[in-house]
């Protein structure tokens, strides 16, 4: 029974990293478009829009008119309500986008409304850490001008809100701006994933920047002992190859300086070859005292400020 239970355990897993993997996510991702946008000005030709495209969308009366928000597939069912049959479980993301038609944003600064959106918006969406967007028309040279961007300037600083502006007539700009968090919202629990795992130190064995080394389960440790042996200087790949083939890891190149007193002239005549081609023509230099007596100073000297 356990062994089941952790073959289910892991499918399940399985499942649900393939879920969360970049190109697999969007599918697994929605759009909620309240109701009311259906008789916004735009309303029409968004759907008109999202229907070429291949987002996924769902209308139906949310907290807040005019709101669009994004959902999840969690990979479980459940009973639909006063039926029998099953229907996929989706969870509310903590995105909420505002969207403003040209006339509806001059009247709330000539009324002076805008300084109850933030407040609305938290109570009609509840939740931890919800991010709300703001879209409105972008700002045209009129005389008011300076009206507009006063308001716009607090409803970022003063109410914490994000704002996005574009042109009108915008239904292809708004889809681009929806296509756009679609994709982020999507990706987001992968990238906090591989945050997660590439903590500290770890991203920098993660291979994430040029000339990193990708350490996993045991492995790698090896080719990143030779890669700093070959950022020294006067060691190349060959004199790297040799002096690995001799001390596998660091801590036997230490041990060996620790125990034996002839350690830096045994280093020193470790033979170095020069080509891989047969052994006659193959040609051998050793790592030499200056080299040796540099690294024996590199890995045994206490001082910071000694010079190798």
């Amino acid at each position: 029974m356990s062994s089941k239970a952790d073959k289910l355990l892991k499918q399940a897993i399985k499942e649900q990293q393939k879920r969360i993997r970049p190109g697999e996510c969007l599918k697994y991702v929605r759009l909620v478009l309240d109701a009311s946008l259906l008789h916004h000005f735009l309303g029409q030709e968004l759907i008109t829009q999202l229907n070429r495209s291949d987002l996924k969308y769902e209308i139906r009366s949310l907290p807040a008119t005019n709101c669009i928000v994004w959902e999840r597939n969690v990979g479980q069912q459940t009973f639909v309500a006063g039926s029998a049959d099953l229907a996929d479980a989706w969870r509310m993301e903590q995105q909420v986008l505002r969207l403003f038609n040209e006339t509806e944003f001059q009247r709330s600064i000539k009324e002076h409304n805008l300084g109850c959106i933030g407040v609305k918006l938290h109570e009609a969406f509840a939740m931890p850490n919800c991010q709300f967007t703001v879209v409105v028309p972008r700002l045209r040279q009129s005389k008011n001008n300076s009206n507009e961007a006063n308001a716009l300037i607090e409803l970022q600083l003063l109410q914490q809100l994000h704002v996005e502006q574009l042109p009108s007539p915008h239904a292809q700009e708004l889809l681009a701006l929806l296509q756009r968090y679609t994709k982020a919202i999507a990706e987001t629990p992968y990238k906090q994933q591989r945050q997660e795992i590439l903590g500290s130190f770890k991203k920098y064995l993660a291979n994430d920047n040029k000339q990193c080394v990708r350490v996993e389960q045991g492995l790698g440790y090896g080719r990143l002992w030779q890669q700093h042996l070959n950022r020294l200087p006067m060691v190349t790949l060959e004199v790297a190859e040799s002096i690995i083939a001799q001390y596998p890891c660091p801590k036997r190149l230490l041990q060996h300086f620790d125990n034996d007193p002839n350690a830096i002239q045994v280093l020193a005549d470790i033979k170095i070859k020069r080509t891989n081609g047969p052994e006659p023509l193959q040609s051998q230099r050793r790592i030499g005292n200056v080299l040796s007596s540099k690294l024996h100073t590199l890995y045994n000297a206490r001082d910071p400020n000694t010079l190798i």
